[in-house]
């Protein structure tokens, strides 16, 4: 009986372990391009982009990048061009419709005043909205198949939540 007790709180450690393996694991598999390789990609695959805009000094944007993100790992993988920018880095420029910008500048560009902010990009490249702030899963999560289904084009987001029982 005393044996029975003390494998018990091992076997459930190697559950716990178990379970949380692929968490890491989904973490590892999101790809983060440069963002001139990203709007390359997501031309040739259709698939939209989201620009993550961040900063080092940032602990919401760590926590997006570390928590949200690795959460949402089949849905942001198989559907999007995931890239980065750090808004802060103001020697990195990029190429975006003719012409060449700071990381500063295209974030600017696209609406993000603050970090976090997500920045969603049609296939094309095209500007499609900005989301500022930090974003749990449960709220990204609606988002992310609104814009991958492209039902933008035919409804508000708030429609497509309550269609959609989000």
């Amino acid at each position: 009986m005393n044996n029975a007790k003390t494998m018990l709180p091992g076997s459930l450690v190697v559950l716990l372990l178990l379970s949380i393996q692929p968490s890491a694991g989904h973490a590892q598999s999101l790809t983060w391009l440069p963002f001139e390789e990203a709007l390359a990609r997501a031309d040739s695959s259709n698939r939209p982009v989201l620009v993550d805009v961040w900063a080092p000094w940032c602990g919401w944007c760590h926590k997006l990048k570390n928590e949200v993100y690795p959460a949402l790992t089949v849905e942001l993988s198989g559907q999007f061009v995931l890239t980065r920018i750090n808004r802060d880095n103001r020697e990195a420029e990029h190429h975006y419709r003719g012409q060449k910008i700071t990381s500063l500048r295209l974030a600017q560009k696209f609406g993000a005043q603050q970090v976090p902010t997500l920045v969603f990009l049609n296939a094309r490249g095209d500007y499609l909205l900005h989301i500022t702030g930090f974003v749990d899963k449960k709220t990204l999560k609606p988002l992310l198949t609104y814009i991958a289904t492209e039902a933008y084009h035919h409804q508000s987001f708030e429609a497509f939540q309550k269609k959609n029982g989000f």
